[in-house]
């Protein structure tokens, strides 16, 4: 597969033009290929991943923190600077998709709504908005084996017949979308429509209900399933039962207040810092279950999703340890 082509796959999940500003979301270490065949997936570009990605052949990293939010130089003989040096020998492609994922509602970010069933997703901070536009062809258009390349461009489509019938695309892409259309197809007949329903909202955490209450014992059982985990810091006062549950993957204390604002019975994410938990303790309920198992499970989540969706490459995922863990006293004095 075409290297820029895989790039436009994946920012359709996660568009690096959605990303939060203080972000470096996007290529991080380039390459002179132009064609790739085995992908590797991981959290963190640590060169443990990196080594195990190489052996396996990935001529392209996939990954979902940056190698550094900040520019710097490989000055010293680190982790920035081991990783660097295995993808320049290898001449390996590395990607970052960070809060350009976060914040795509339905994307990846979701999939612990679906793991646990949960109705009605609400995003808890929205960061942005973007118009899309209906394109209706009457009759329907048939495309050649090159104009079938516009539609890596499109968000849906409905075909009549193996012909497009309508898409739906934003809308400083619909003018380009026609005129390179017509420029092989000669003039078509096209309806065009904007919808504020339409339009893709983008933002951070996720907000979701069943339509019956649970136990909390039930609903930490499910988590603890869930998440292959026995252990959480608890903060605030537990409630009774649980029917509105939140979450931010990562780091997302500062949004508690919001999700508590939103109706959340428990609030769900990690690096909750001393004073958060403060504020936290007097308005709702909060489980902190660490930055890295939210987000390891949405990038295994994105794995599967393109395993099964992009043709011609293969992929492989990274399993990730997290760098905390609990250990009791007899434990510590053993290591």
């Amino acid at each position: 597969m075409q290297l820029d082509d895989f790039v436009s796959t994946i920012e359709k999940d996660a568009p690096p033009g959605q990303a939060l500003e203080w972000d470096r979301s996007g290529i991080q270490v380039a390459s002179v290929r132009s064609h790739i065949q085995t992908v590797g997936m991981c959290l963190d570009p640590l060169p443990e991943n990196i080594s195990l990605a190489l052996e396996k052949k990935c001529d392209f990293i996939l990954c979902h923190h940056p190698l550094s939010i900040t520019p710097r130089l490989p000055d010293k003989i680190d982790s920035f600077h081991n990783t660097l040096r295995l993808l320049f020998q290898a001449d390996t492609a590395l990607y970052s998709a960070h809060t350009s994922l976060d914040v795509n509602s339905c994307g990846p970010v979701s999939w612990l709504l679906h793991e646990m069933g949960l109705k009605n997703p609400r995003i808890i901070m929205p960061t942005g908005r973007v118009h899309l536009e209906r394109l209706r062809f009457t009759p329907p258009v048939e495309l050649s084996r090159k104009e079938k390349a516009l539609l890596t461009h499109v968000e849906q489509l409905e075909e009549d017949k193996g012909c497009l019938s309508q898409v739906l695309l934003r809308s400083e892409l619909a003018d380009r979308f026609l005129e390179i259309l017509e420029s092989d197809s000669g003039p078509v007949h096209c309806q065009r429509r904007y919808c504020a329903g339409d339009d893709m909202v983008f933002g951070l955490g996720l907000l979701g209900s069943w339509g019956e209450k649970i136990s909390f014992s039930s609903f930490v059982d499910m988590l603890q399933d869930i998440l292959g985990m026995e252990n959480f810091v608890c903060i605030g006062q537990r409630p009774e039962y649980v029917q509105k549950v939140a979450y931010c993957p990562g780091s997302g204390g500062d949004l508690a207040s919001r999700a508590f604002d939103m109706g959340a019975d428990v609030f769900l994410t990690g690096d909750i810092k001393y004073h958060q938990a403060l504020d936290i303790h007097d308005s709702g309920f909060a489980l902190d279950v660490g930055h890295f198992i939210l987000e390891e499970k949405m990038m295994y989540a994105w794995y599967q999703v393109l395993r099964r969706t992009v043709p011609g490459v293969d992929f492989h995922f990274i399993k990730g340890t997290a760098p905390q863990h609990i250990s009791g006293v007899q434990a510590l004095k053993s290591i």
